[in-house]
């Protein structure tokens, strides 16, 4: 029999009749012949509530606490799939992260895993068990930690790594990845498979159909990843290893956009890379990650830019208050803006590909606050308000409409 990782976000599970209803399509992958290891989310809406209730009692706690508030979200998850594989007939056991020995580091909410213990898991599957694994957490010593935005997917694909696995099933409710976000351009297409480098750029730079780290894992370990519709059976889009030959490969695959950016300026900032090294150093240390970097000198001083998500906006001000070593330094944060990127393997073998991603953005007046680029992407910070007409216009542009 066929071990499969098979991930169900939180949408999956969502209710008691969602829940029902994952077990069934268990069920008969188990009658065609797989032996399923599940990772499953916390029921949808169940992590947000928790947080609130821990910014009611103290925002500005990230610490052990705050991990093991969010982490329970997944317990109850994980034992009602297990109770409803029951019903169907099926062995199963919900399994929390302690008991799998999914070790990670010592940053709380934003933890990253450092081993897995498969031992377990072969074990269960060995005896016709199906193992419903807490998605989202792991240990630090005796302390409970989880993983941060797409801790699920980041999960599953670790055990199919762990298990040596060259699959891993992620299921949602999209049917697949689109070339753009269909909310934002009603045109977006289908992909039936996509490069991780591609999808790699793609969740780093705001697709929410899976994490960056998620995709990174599966590029490192060579495991495939179908990411599939809970509630169609069909195929979905397959994330794969780069195959190495892209000499006709689309110029731009996907016009990716993340909508909460903020801009934080500095000036004068100390002349050197020993303030860079200091703040960007303790901002990696809280884990905030931060994405646009400029930096430029002239007569009058150094000036800074940077970007990070809006979540992480507040703490990435108070980190670079406490290394600035006056306050004489003026600092501005620019809110409601917005990232928007084209990504494709095409662009290492196609000339003239900013000219036409900067001419689209001129002709709709989108001002450029940073911009980036790679051998696969270019990507601006433009405001919110820009967005959609942007995203729409770059999509044509490129011949995604088609």
């Amino acid at each position: 029999m066929k071990t499969i990782v098979k991930k169900f976000g939180g949408t999956s599970v969502g209710s008691v009749q969602r829940i029902e209803a994952v077990a069934q399509r268990l069920k008969k992958d188990v009658e065609s012949g797989q032996s399923p290891v599940v990772v499953v989310s916390a029921m949808s809406g169940e992590t947000n509530r928790l947080v609130q209730l821990a910014n009611e009692i103290n925002s500005k706690s990230r610490g052990s606490s705050y991990d093991m508030l969010l982490a329970s979200g997944e317990q109850v998850s994980i034992a009602l799939l297990s109770m409803a594989l029951e019903k169907q007939g099926l062995k199963a056991i919900p399994l929390l992260a302690y008991q799998l020995g999914i070790e990670t580091d010592s940053i709380f909410s934003k933890a990253k895993i450092q081993s897995v213990d498969a031992e377990k898991l072969k074990k269960y599957v060995s005896e016709g068990v199906i193992p419903v694994v807490a998605g989202f957490q792991g240990v630090y010593g005796d302390q409970i930690t989880t993983l941060g935005r797409g801790g699920s997917d980041t999960t599953a694909v670790a055990l199919a790594a762990a298990l040596g696995e060259s699959e891993c099933e992620i299921y949602t409710d999209v049917p697949a990845v689109f070339s753009a976000d269909p909310r934002l351009v009603p045109k977006a297409r289908e992909l039936t498979k996509i490069g991780s480098s591609e999808m790699m750029e793609m969740a780093a730079l705001g697709s929410k159909v899976l994490h960056f780290r998620c995709v990174e894992l599966a590029a490192k370990f060579g495991v495939k990843i179908h990411l599939r519709s809970t509630f169609e059976e069909r195929e979905g889009t397959w994330i794969v290893p780069d195959e190495g030959d892209d000499m006709e490969a689309p110029v731009v695959s996907s016009i990716t956009h993340e909508a909460m950016t903020s801009v934080i300026k500095v000036f004068p900032t100390p002349v050197g890379p020993g303030f860079m090294a200091t703040l960007f150093g303790r901002l990696a240390e809280k884990g905030v990650v931060i994405d646009i970097i400029t930096q430029s000198f002239n007569e009058e001083g150094q000036r800074l830019a940077f970007s990070v998500h809006g979540d992480d906006v507040n703490e990435a001000e108070e980190i670079l208050r406490s290394v600035l070593p006056s306050s004489e330094v003026e600092i501005s944060v620019i809110n409601n803006m917005a990232k928007l990127s084209a990504v494709g393997v095409g662009m290492r073998t196609h000339s003239g590909v900013a000219g036409r991603f900067f001419e689209v953005l001129n002709q709709i007046n989108a001002q450029l606050y940073l911009v980036t680029t790679s051998d696969i992407k270019i990507s601006a910070v433009i405001e919110q308000s820009h967005l959609q007409e942007a995203a729409q216009a770059l999509h044509k542009e490129f011949g995604l409409d088609q």
